[in-house]
């Protein structure tokens, strides 16, 4: 199994144009998508960051995630993706009580 720094630094060297590609060109050794966090919304494209959980740790990659014109292609965005470390922070929400 690949380590989380491992990931990382395959992912950074190849240029992806979109965080889903990662899962297509790289070997995760087990990783599997967690989350999708950190929507950005622009007029063409929208920017997210996709979260892994590796065996020791979590990464995220960040790029283009959406595409809001059928004539455009992930790359015409020249936006290259980052992959980096990642921490699980647990939060807490609130809803109203049923009786």
């Amino acid at each position: 199994m690949k380590t989380t720094k491992e990931l990382i630094a395959e992912i950074n060297v190849a240029t992806f144009s979109s965080p889903h590609f990662v899962e297509d060109e790289v070997d995760l050794g087990g990783a599997e998508k967690v989350a999708t966090i950190d929507r950005d919304e622009h007029r063409w494209y929208t920017l997210g960051t996709i979260v892994f959980k590796a065996s020791d740790g979590f990464f995220g990659v960040h790029g283009p995630i959406q595409l809001k014109s059928e004539s455009m292609g992930y790359s015409d965005i020249e936006f290259g993706c980052v992959a980096f470390e990642m921490e699980e922070v647990p939060s807490v929400t609130y809803r109203k009580k049923t009786t």
